[in-house]
């Protein structure tokens, strides 16, 4: 009875000794950078059985300890696209706003914001990465996500995905691993057709053109259903893990665009039809003679009668010039809801999260109020979306602060007497100007293809004028690396004597680069020129740590300390300085700046 069992167990050793099949772990040791990981880029091939089919979507590099230090707060994010920042990158998403406003806010504090936020993934995904999250011992999750229940990777509707079922797609993530499992794979592969284009074939270039590929799913259909469905079990189960780990866990409500998105599809079988076509042309002809309450009459009927995502998305325009903004805001998200082409999660998603944050007593960010807060009228638009869901850069920043009140409203972190204000937050946050225009160009880029138009175009990047634009031109070219580049930009910011801007490079190159010396110096000379003493203590204390015997890092740090009231700290540092320098002058210039600030 145990034969079959051997030999299964005989062959699962064999293809692995003979370096058959892969694994993908979630977290690697960071090249050059020993007792230190990073998120693996490789990481999105696990859910493939041809890792060549994989799209080219990887999580945002951060290193952090592999040892997590006893006084270390970690914090790991989990989501999509949304919550990795795209169109901006690590520092315009979630968690790199988030950790610069703890940062500020915790000077005396090692916090560490980790992001595991990709692309094109949804719940699965989250839920397959969890027991490696609980490895790495966060103090708490964050989670953002529900966008790509339909049509991310092993979505209900995606073209990314092969298995259907619920329980197959469960049972896939148990077995991916297995070289047993993947040469079963492999087998079934060479006889099975190869995938289907999406639709237009090559021209289809970006990665949501291919994740759709001619999936249209109706509103409370049977693939609607299968997504919240699939959506609600997942995420009890990633926060039934996280409880039973101890580990606190934030949920957040998903915010997108309401007011200025127009259904991608509506329902053309319905709309076509004679009776639609009349009665739309009398509500756009009392749209455009600004007669509202006729406009709204045809459309209420577009709506009762067909129930379609443009004859809802009407009924909210027509109420929005009437200046009815509520009601317009509920006939907006229903067209939303009715959208059939499902980049933009249904309100029934935010109902999930409610109710599995109730559940579990998980603390609920209701990110899409704090938008609605924000928006003109109350109906979330292009004042904080860049296109359908993705936010810009207020729109990150909000998604950001809407967690760290939530943070600082459950008191995860203790002592909140030094919590950064809203507007000096905003004031730095670390989206650079060469970020900007990147981000602006791949938004005009996704704008060019599916579903966004129909005939997709390329789109030029703007003409180098300025050296900010020539160095975001470096950048996108490949002349130049993230590194090289961000030096680049902190030169010309020094240049310019534009201090709060080359402050906002360098510690992001400290944040990107934990374990070297001269980003951590770096920020802390222009903290300490800005007179943001704890702050520019922080970077100094890290930047000796990493060097201990630099003079003039220690003399800032003696500066700085004495600039605090913290005397003893000063002179004890100055102590060690003295041993390094001897009877230098400087040392009785800063013996004159410690007893200075004593008076």
């Amino acid at each position: 009875m145990l034969s079959p069992v051997i030999f299964f167990v005989l062959l699962e050793l064999i293809l692995r000794a003979a370096g058959f099949g892969h694994t993908y772990p979630l977290f690697v040791d960071a090249k050059g950078m020993p007792g230190y990981l990073q998120a693996s880029d490789q990481v999105i091939k696990r859910y493939f059985n041809d890792p060549k089919q994989a799209p080219n979507v990887s999580i945002d590099t951060i290193y952090f300890k592999k040892e997590k230090p006893a006084a270390t707060f970690r914090v790991v994010v989990q989501g999509g696209s949304s919550a990795a920042g795209f169109p901006y990158g690590r520092w315009g998403g979630l968690a790199g706003m988030l950790n610069d406003r703890l940062e500020a806010s915790f000077p005396d504090k090692d916090i560490e914001v980790i992001t595991t936020a990709m692309s094109a993934v949804n719940s699965y995904t989250m839920l397959d990465l969890v027991d490696e999250i609980i490895a790495i011992q966060p103090d708490a999750v964050l989670i953002y996500a529900g966008h790509n229940e339909y049509i991310g990777v092993m979505g209900a509707g995606s073209a990314l995905t092969s298995a259907q079922s619920h329980g197959a797609k469960l049972l896939f993530l148990k077995l991916k691993d297995l070289r047993i499992y993947q040469l079963m794979q492999r087998v079934m592969g060479l006889f099975s057709p190869a995938p289907p284009a999406a639709q237009g074939g090559a021209a289809r270039s970006t990665l949501m053109a291919k994740a759709a590929a001619n999936r249209e799913i109706p509103y409370q259909s049977e693939i609607f259903d299968q997504g919240q469905q699939q959506f609600a079990s997942n995420l009890q189960l990633i926060l039934s893990k996280y409880q039973q780990a101890n580990i606190p866990v934030m949920l957040g409500t998903l915010a997108s665009n309401e007011g200025d998105q127009k259904p991608f599809v509506s329902d053309p079988t319905k709309e076509s039809t004679t009776a639609w076509q009349q009665k739309w042309q009398v509500y756009e002809q009392a749209m455009a003679d600004g007669q509202y309450p006729n406009a709204l009459a045809a459309a209420s009927q577009l709506a009762q009668q067909f129930d379609t995502a443009n004859s809802w998305f009407a009924v909210g325009q027509a109420l929005l010039a009437s200046g009815e903004n509520e009601a317009a805001r509920n006939a907006l998200l229903a067209a939303k809801d009715r959208d059939q082409l499902r980049f933009r999660a249904p309100e029934e998603m935010n109902t999930i999260i409610k109710n599995v944050a109730e559940q579990f007593s998980a603390p609920l960010v209701d990110v899409q109020q704090y938008f609605v807060m924000h928006s003109k009228d109350g109906i979330i638009g292009n004042s904080l979306m860049l296109e359908h869901l993705h936010p810009n850069k207020r729109g990150y920043f909000l998604l950001a602060e809407s967690y760290f009140n939530t943070m600082k409203k459950t008191a995860l972190l203790q002592d909140w007497s030094q919590a950064q204000p809203s507007a000096k937050a905003w004031r730095e946050v670390p989206i650079t100007e060469v970020d900007a225009i990147l981000a602006d160009y791949k938004i005009a880029t996704l704008k060019a293809d599916f579903p966004f138009t129909a005939t997709p175009y390329k789109v030029s990047f703007p003409t180098p004028n300025d050296t900010v634009t020539q160095l975001a031109l470096a950048r996108q070219s490949g002349q130049q690396g993230w590194i090289a580049n961000m030096q680049s930009l902190l030169g010309y910011y020094r240049q310019q004597q534009d201090h709060p801007q080359a402050l906002i490079v360098a510690r992001m190159l400290a944040q990107a680069f934990p374990s070297q010396h001269g980003p951590q110096f770096a920020s802390g000379m222009l903290f300490l020129g800005l007179k943001e003493y704890p702050r520019a203590i922080k970077y100094l204390h890290k930047a000796l740590a990493l060097e201990p015997r630099n003079s003039e890092a220690r003399k800032a740090l003696i500066y700085a300390l004495a600039n605090t009231g913290a005397s003893q700290q000063a002179n004890a540092e100055l102590e060690i300085l003295q041993q390094q320098l001897g009877n230098d002058p400087v040392i009785k210039s800063l013996e004159r700046t410690i007893q200075a600030a004593k008076q």
